[in-house]
This record gives structure tokens, sequence and C-alpha cells, in this order.
């Protein structure tokens, strides 16, 4: 039983005049999966049983349309290929895959039977168009919070999301085999088809966010990783929804949203990295917590008493916390205090001495950058442009001739 391709000049509005008997499908809704095709008898054939398809029928198959052929239970023919087709019971199979690939041809011997020519009567013949459209509009949310290891905090978070995900069949004998079987009018997707498929999305949902993860890709910047998302959970149903004939196309994640505790943990963690970076930040920080300990200590059960105790500690320790920052603050200055003026490198202090080979100030006895000896400055100056050692009365450097 095979297909053979046929030339037609006339329009669809007329096949009924012209064929004995044609089959076609219009466009399937985004609902619909697949179609039984019903012959429609024209002419001077007007009488026919169901299911008994008269050799010689013409079928039309659209565009994003996959017509299969059953004849007792087995699929006998297929095309992919939009276009009109002589049905032919005395042919072997013709199976036009079109752009589906060698994947169609391995389904149809695993859940097919060719054929043999020799006229043979059917006693059930049907066709069957599979709807090949990407299927949008498939929503999905997480009832519970996934957990995410975040690349950019070093730690696991519980995320919520939601989003919506294509599919499409890609394989239409696998997924007739697993889904469609004998139907007798539509295969839709009904909300049996869509609870189940949504749970095994998002069964696949958490090991595909594993792998998107260890690609260094933060939870916030989730829904712009729309390529690894996709392909991670397309890996992942490949066992299951692979194998019945439908793959994803697309997920596109709308919005990702920490729990309130690792919401916390988020906002601690940014803190921690802010006053790490600022010294005066930390200042404030430390003010903030011993007015804290001040206030708690004063109103504990050992009252006024561990209130002093606790505003003499704390004052203590605030001392020196501040004066740490202090020390610090006067020894950036003291770096900074080294000015050009005139011409000439000035020095504030006598253990701020400056390189004559390369500028660096020296701490020791010799220069931690390229060195050099640490000079004797008592009564000596340097060129500001140069480095070079000059002579406190000398107005010009001998070694560059910058005024000085």
């Amino acid at each position: 039983m095979g297909l053979i391709k046929a030339m037609v000049s006339s329009a669809s509005s007329t096949l009924a005049d012209e064929w004995l008997e044609y089959i076609y499908c219009p466009r399937m809704e985004d609902t619909v999966l697949m179609r039984k095709g019903m012959p429609k008898k024209g002419g001077s054939n007007t009488k026919g049983s169901e299911n008994i398809i008269t050799n010689g029928s013409k079928i039309v198959v659209g565009e994003d349309q996959f017509l299969i052929v059953v004849q007792d239970g087995k699929i006998t023919d297929f095309t992919a290929e939009a276009g009109y087709y002589t049905f032919d019971k005395g042919t072997e199979p013709s199976m036009f895959y079109g752009g589906f690939g060698k994947g169609l041809i391995d389904s149809f011997k695993k859940f097919g039977e060719r054929f043999k020519s020799g006229g043979i009567p059917t006693h059930d013949d049907r066709v069957y168009f599979v709807n090949t459209r990407y299927i949008k509009g498939n929503k999905f949310g997480t009832p519970v919070p996934i957990a995410f290891r975040d690349s950019e905090f070093g730690m696991t978070l519980d995320i919520r999301c939601y989003g919506e995900y294509v599919f499409q069949v890609t394989d239409p004998i696998a997924f007739y085999h697993t889904y469609g079987g004998n139907v007798e009018d539509d295969y839709v997707i009904d909300e049996n088809f869509q609870n189940s498929f949504l749970a095994d999305f998002l069964q696949a949902l958490n090991p595909a966010l594993a792998k998107v993860a260890m690609q260094k890709i933060s939870y916030d910047m989730l829904p712009g990783a729309v390529d690894e998302i996709s392909q991670a959970v397309k890996e992942c149903l490949d066992a299951t929804w692979g194998s019945q004939g439908i793959n994803v196309v697309r997920v596109s994640i709308a919005s990702v949203t920490p729990t309130d505790e690792s919401a916390n943990v988020i906002k601690n963690a940014q803190n921690d990295r802010l006053y790490a970076m600022n010294p005066e930040m930390q200042g404030a920080r430390a003010n903030a917590a011993a007015s804290e300990a001040i206030k708690s200590a004063a109103n504990n059960s050992q009252g006024a008493l561990n209130g002093f105790m606790g505003l003499g500690m704390i004052n203590q320790g605030g001392s020196m916390f501040g004066a740490n920052i202090s020390t610090q603050s006067q020894e950036q200055k003291k770096m900074e205090s080294m000015n050009v003026s005139d011409g000439l490198i000035k020095e504030e202090s006598k253990s701020d001495i400056i390189c004559p080979n390369c500028g660096n100030v020296i701490v020791g006895n010799f220069c931690t950058n390229c060195g050099t000896k640490k000079p004797d400055v008592t009564d000596k100056r340097f060129c500001s442009n140069c480095g070079n050692e000059v002579d406190v009365n000398s107005k010009f450097c001998p070694n560059c001739g910058k005024e000085l």
C-alpha cells in the first residue's frame, strides 16, 4: 500500500467533482495533536463503508501536517511532504519523510509493517494527520522551591520560577504508537495530557537548572538564559518525551524569586561584601552594634550594673577600633602627603624617602621596587622629572636640565 504523488491543477473546492474519493484535513488548532482523515465521496461514488478507502483515492496533505496510512492497526506508509497523493493498494510504501530524517525510518521499522504488494483487499484502512507545528502557551510554575547553586554568591539558594515552554511532535510515528492509537476523531491536549506533561516537565526542570548552574549562570540571570535552559531541559526529557516522539523546543523563564530565607541570605552576603570594601562603613557598623549591645545589656536581668559594664567594654572596644581606623587614615594621608611643587619632590617626613632611580617610596634601607640603596637626604633634594639627586642650591637638574 503506497502513496503516489499526483499532479493536480484544480482547486481544492472542486476535488469532489473530479475525484471519486478524496481525503483532506483542515488546519488543526493548537489543542489538536492528531486528527483522523475522513474520506469525502464525490462524482458517481456515493456509497462506501467507513474505514475503507477506495483504491485510487486522492489525499491532500497540508503544511505542518504529517500523514500516516494505517491498515488493520499497522502503519503501512507515511509522508511529511505537503501536496496531493494517490492512494494505491498494490504498491510498496513510498515513505516521503521530508525533513524528518532517518529517525522516521527507524520508527517505521519498529512500529510499522511493510505491506507487500499483490492487491490483497484490506478490511480497515485509515489515514491520520499529525500536527507538527510548534505547540505554544504551555505555562509552568514550581509548586515547591528548587535548590539552585548560585555562582555569584557561591551558595545554594531556594528559588521559585514560572514561565512557558514550547514543544513539537518530531517523530509522528512514535507519537502515534504511544498516544494516538486508532482514535476515532481527534487526539487533543486535554487536562489529563497537560497534567501528565507538566509533571514530567517539572521533574526535568530541577536537574536541568543544575546543569545551567554549572555554566556559572547566576539565579537572577536565568530569564536571559533561554538557549541554555532549553537545551538542558531537552536533554533531561529525551529519555521520556524523546522516545515518545515529542521534544521541547524552547523554555522561557519569566520570573525567578528566591524564598524569604534565601532572600535574607542574599541581602546579608551583599552587605558583608559592601562593608568589607569600605572601612568607614565598618566603623559605622561597629558603632551600631555597640549601641545595640548597650541597649541589650541595660535591659537584661542585671540591669544598670551590666549596662555600665557593657558600656565600659564597648567604649573600650570602640576606642580601640576607632584608633585603628584613625591610624589607617593617618597612614593613608601620610602616603598622600608627598606633593610636587616648584619642580621638586618634597618630603614631609624623614621616613618617606624617594628612590632616585625609580621614584618609589623607600621604607627600609633599600628600594623594594628596584633595590637601590636609600640615599642620605640630609640637605638633599631630587629632580621631579628624572629623580636625579641635585644640590640644594642648584637651579637646574644636571641630568635632564629641568628647571628646579
